[in-house]
């Protein structure tokens, strides 16, 4: 067998190998390569090398895009976030344009806890180790106009856009 041949083997195998390495056929192709056994078996380390640069490489490409992904992220957040200050400081609601319509929507009240010492007891579960504080007890009697000392509900705004 010529040296060109036993290459064409090698490169059918590469392919088969990037294809399906499971691959019934690949075994059979590899028991039918014609060559010495330490030709064969350099060969193949050669082709299991160019599978394992081809991974890592993958590898190396899927880390810079996750790192370019997170970039991109941060920026569109940063973004949006300037957006919604600046509409809150010029008291603006709501921008109609030609592609989006953009407005400041009240998010739903939630409960801050400015001093946990003074919150009555009654809004604690007891029966666990560390008593947990029950928010949507302090929402709906809030709703229903208590003002319960060591808590503030505020209600913000966020930024929809449509």
């Amino acid at each position: 067998m010529r040296l060109y041949e036993l290459s064409e083997q090698y490169e059918t195998l590469l392919e088969m190998a990037n294809e399906d390495p499971g691959n019934e056929k690949l075994q059979e192709f590899l028991t039918g390569l014609e060559g010495k056994i330490e030709e064969k078996v350099e060969n193949t380390i050669k082709v299991v090398r160019s599978l394992e640069a081809e991974a890592k490489a993958i590898k190396d490409e899927e880390e810079r895009l996750k790192s370019r992904r997170a970039s991109l992220e941060n920026n569109a957040q940063y973004l949006k976030e300037n957006v919604q200050i600046i509409m809150q400081r010029m008291e603006i609601d709501k921008v109609k344009g030609q592609l989006f319509n953009i407005s400041l929507q009240a998010n739903p009240p939630k409960v801050v806890v400015m001093d946990e010492f003074h919150i009555p007891q009654k809004y604690f579960v007891t029966p666990q180790p560390v008593p947990q504080l029950q928010k949507k007890d302090i929402l709906e009697d809030w709703k229903h106009g208590k003002e319960i000392p060591g808590v503030q509900v505020v209600q913000d705004k966020s930024l929809r856009v449509r």
